[in-house]
């Protein structure tokens, strides 16, 4: 049936226009222009999609009448619903609903459907919500004024909802699968809403049915926290008259008023549009009062909430400051200790410099008493010079110098080594001189 339904949606031709037995009842849903397979959220969803009525919270009875135009003749259209939840199954819903229509020169058709819709995890399906499936069982009494009477008939209804989170719902039905009545049967609705920040609901639907296929675009506002909302679409192309509709609705909850007209889109004077007034009453739904102070109060705790948030936040920052001011003191506190033990290491590497030179003196002493003294050597005189001035004299380095021997041998003091090493620091590793380096060996008087 689908494929078939599917092969139809792609023959079927534009050209052409609805009967009477396609009018659905649904002031909301005539103000979006009949766009509503994909949302069929109300008491009315059930004419629409089956499957839109799972899960609903509260207990609504519904009533609606309207009256439209059309070259054909006036038509007259009164409607009752009741809906409630299925306390077996805590996401089922059960539905009942009335139709009737009657228009002068065209026909009549009564509808008595009854809905049964859930809520439902399909494993196959990877959605971030669950799936609404839901179904119609109905009995259609259809009389077009001929001499042998109406026609009754058996059909039903099947619907799916996939909704997601990013505002996203996606809408399919199966319509009038019914036993021959008179009038077209089986009907293919595919349907897409899109919520835009919670206020603005953007929606579309495409119908086929007996050949005819045809596009219904939608729009409602939500204004006032939900007190009023506005509405606008494609008007029901009734017997060939292209009209435009206009809706608003009142959310008094727990009624909710809702009215819609369509004008003919070709200009007044034609013979079509029409009007129609939906009222809803949700038994043990809240008022709008208690609704609009329960968003006042929990956007007021939202807000508090963030506060505490932000205030805890700041009291952290201000722990992890006062952490990280502690630690730096307690840096400067081990740079300044690691400065002082850097000064006592200098000190006594000095001192130890000062020890090694004495210890190297005492033995150079040492050795010198222990070594027999050299034999004079006769050397030929040489001619006399002229004196060389007394200071600073120079000395090179050999094996086994060190600065206080070098010190004893010019200064006749050992503990005057300290002058030698002033004027030639950069000849002296380690307190020793560099081997083979001339030393400057300066006055010992200041």
């Amino acid at each position: 049936m689908l494929s078939l339904l599917l092969a139809a949606a792609l023959s079927a031709s534009p050209a052409g226009a609805v009967g009477f037995n396609d009018v659905l009842p649904d002031a909301r849903a005539m103000g979006m222009g009949n766009a509503f397979a994909a949302v069929a959220d109300d008491a009315y969803g059930m004419f629409y999609n089956p499957a839109g009525s799972a899960n609903t919270p509260y207990t609504q009875a519904a009533g609606s009448l309207g009256r439209m135009l059309s070259p054909i003749g006036t038509l007259t259209s009164a409607s009752g619903v009741y809906v409630r939840p299925y306390e077996p199954i805590n996401t089922a819903t059960l539905g009942a609903g009335y139709s009737l229509i009657r228009q002068r020169d065209g026909g009549d058709m009564d509808t008595v459907l009854f809905n049964f819709s859930q809520e439902m995890r399909v494993l196959q399906v990877p959605l971030s919500k669950p799936l609404k499936v839901g179904g119609n069982f109905k009995f259609v009494n259809v009389d077009k004024g001929r001499p042998k009477g109406g026609k009754f008939g058996l059909g039903f209804d099947a619907g799916a909802l996939a909704r997601t989170d990013m505002g996203l719902t996606i809408g399919a039905a199966l319509t009038d699968l019914t036993s021959d009545v008179g009038v077209p049967r089986g009907g293919l609705v595919l349907g897409a809403a899109y919520s835009w920040q919670k206020r603005w609901l953007f929606a579309g639907d495409f119908r086929v049915k007996g050949g005819l296929a045809e596009f219904y675009p939608g729009v409602e506002a939500t204004l006032l926290q939900g007190l009023l909302r506005v509405r606008a679409g494609k008007g029901l192309n009734l017997d060939g008259a292209g009209a435009v509709s206009f809706g608003m609705g009142v959310n008094l909850s727990p009624v909710v008023l809702d009215v819609a007209m369509s004008l003919p889109a070709s200009g007044i004077n034609h013979s079509a549009g029409g009007y129609q007034a939906t009222f809803q009453y949700r038994f043990g739904a809240p008022s709008f009062t208690a609704q609009y102070m329960g968003r006042s109060a929990s956007a007021a705790e939202s807000l508090r909430s963030e506060i505490d948030r932000l205030e805890e936040r700041r009291k952290n920052l201000d722990a992890e400051a006062a952490s990280a001011e502690s630690n730096k003191g307690s840096v400067e506190a081990q740079l300044r200790a690691l400065e002082a033990r850097a000064r006592e290491a200098q000190d006594q590497y000095r001192a130890l410099l000062k020890r090694n030179s004495e210890v190297d003196y005492r033995a150079a002493e040492k050795e010198a008493t222990l070594r027999p003294p050299p034999k004079p050597v006769a050397l030929p005189k040489a001619p006399p010079r002229a004196a060389p001035p007394a200071w600073p004299k120079s000395h090179r380095v050999v094996a086994g110098d060190t600065l206080r021997s070098v010190a004893g041998k010019y200064y006749g003091d050992p503990n005057l080594w300290e002058k030698i090493y002033e004027a030639n620091r950069e000849k002296v590793q380690r307190g020793l001189p560099d081997e083979g380096a001339v030393l400057v060996i300066p006055s010992p008087k200041p």
